[in-house]
């Protein structure tokens, strides 16, 4: 090969090389925008031919996003997901059970209706003959036990609620899963024919982070260029194939998890993913508060029913989801007293109402003597300091998440300003080869010229 020959291959391979590179970059500013899209650059080597330089050579275009850095968002995206779930339901469980004073100064809370109700028999105690002021208490029992039934529904409404989110995640689930199967299969057949992977791993790595935010996930990239999926507890999701979640039901008619035959829902409950905090608020959180309302429903129900005086009960139920008053007393507020002492079979409600009583150990709630408004004021306050606590954990886990964001973007997220300078000077490289190769093609053309 003559000099000539040999340099124009040389600024031949060289303007090859820069309409790839320019190619990438114009690709990178056209998606500085884009979701999950990282920076591409095209990795070049040189080329020689019998120890001579024969130019450069494009080996592929590649975005190596860090393992480390990878993990740490999967694994922010995860408990920010969570922490977020746990947030959304505390804060509307605190609402469900009122609050202890509104704006008007007036509470909402069962505590509060319960001093209602006591304000009501004191009333009554003073003139027990007041048809009137037997009405207000009947009244206010029945405002009581209404708002406990209510607030009893509105927790199996939300234990509901997470047993249908559960059962729409595992849908989620196997959608994203399909996905990075895929992907995998892509991957690994271009990686296999030369191509470049750096969009499909870009693609792979979205799929990945829109699974942890629904699930706790491990991976693991494999030699071929494929990932393999885990849950954190070790059941395999993804590796030559994709493994699908499928649910059933248990005893208590609540839904299950399923992958490869086992039932994994107690490993995932408690995980840090949308669908641990659902499962956790589910089986337990909500649960805990119920048992804590039906432990006070049927306490009151035994004590008010015992109080000495009366004819007959004047409550009725099982728990928390069917207490009521008698529709006997219902239907003539004058027998509540009986047909003894009016006014001390008054008292000895207000007593019962307003003295210490024993209450077993239920849910989150010890065992101990309390008056059932001090009762009803420690659940609402259980449930105050939990959605504290949880809006505090999400607020921690969003600034995890922003962070490991931000380390992503900022090592591979396209910086505009530095790739319009290098597209500037790759522009300024390829008007220089091509002036070579003008050069060299006179040179061509001079020769010709001069050997004719």
């Amino acid at each position: 090969m003559t000099s000539l020959n040999v340099a124009r291959y040389i600024a031949s391979s060289s303007l090859r090389a820069t309409q790839v590179q320019v190619s990438v970059t114009a690709n990178n500013i056209a998606n500085s925008d884009t979701d999950g899209y990282t920076t591409k650059s095209a990795s070049t080597s040189s080329r020689s031919m019998s120890g001579v330089g024969a130019g450069v050579s494009v080996d592929g275009v590649s975005s190596a996003v860090s393992k480390y850095l990878l993990t740490d968002l999967l694994d922010a995206t995860s408990k920010a997901s969570s922490a977020s779930t746990t947030a959304e339901y505390t804060s509307n469980l605190q609402a469900s059970l009122g609050t202890l004073e509104d704006k008007t100064g007036d509470g909402t809370s069962l505590g509060s209706t319960i001093a209602d109700l006591e304000d009501a028999l004191t009333a009554l105690a003073t003139t027990p003959e007041s048809t009137t002021l037997a009405n207000n208490v009947v009244t206010a029992l029945e405002d009581l036990t209404n708002q406990i039934k209510d607030t009893s529904s509105k927790l199996q409404g939300m234990v509901d609620k997470a047993d249908r989110e559960i059962v729409d995640s595992v849908d989620g689930v196997n959608d994203t899963l399909k996905t990075i199967d895929k992907l995998n299969d892509l991957i690994r057949s271009e990686k296999a024919a030369g191509n470049s992977t750096a969009n499909l791993e870009d693609q792979l790595n979205t799929a990945l982070m829109e699974l942890s935010g629904t699930l706790d996930i491990k991976t693991f990239p494999s030699a071929d260029g494929t990932t393999k999926v885990y849950t954190t507890t070790g059941q395999m999701l993804v590796g030559s194939t994709a493994h699908l979640l499928s649910t059933g039901v248990d005893g208590d008619g609540k839904a299950t998890i399923i992958v490869n035959g086992s039932d994994i829902t107690s490993r995932l409950n408690g995980g840090n993913s949308r669908i641990g905090a659902l499962l956790e608020l589910r089986d337990e959180t909500l649960p805990d508060y119920q048992a804590a309302l039906d432990e006070m429903s049927t306490t009151m129900i035994t004590t008010l029913n015992g109080v000495a005086g009366l004819s007959g009960d004047i409550l009725t139920g099982t728990s928390a989801s069917n207490i009521a008053v008698e529709t006997s007393v219902k239907d003539d507020p004058t027998t509540l007293l009986g047909t003894g002492n009016g006014a001390v079979t008054a008292n000895n409600l207000l007593d019962a109402l307003q003295g210490d009583t024993a209450f077993a150990a239920a849910g989150n709630m010890s065992a101990g003597n309390r008056t059932f408004a001090e009762y009803a004021t420690e659940i609402l306050s259980t449930a105050v300091s939990d959605a504290q606590s949880a809006s505090s954990s999400l607020t921690i886990a969003d600034a995890d998440l922003t962070s490991a964001s931000d380390a992503i973007s900022s090592a591979y997220g396209v910086n505009v300003d530095e790739e319009t300078a290098r597209l500037s000077d790759l522009k300024q490289l390829y008007s220089i080869a091509s002036t070579i190769l003008s050069t060299l093609q006179d040179m061509f053309d001079d020769l010709r010229a001069a050997v004719s």
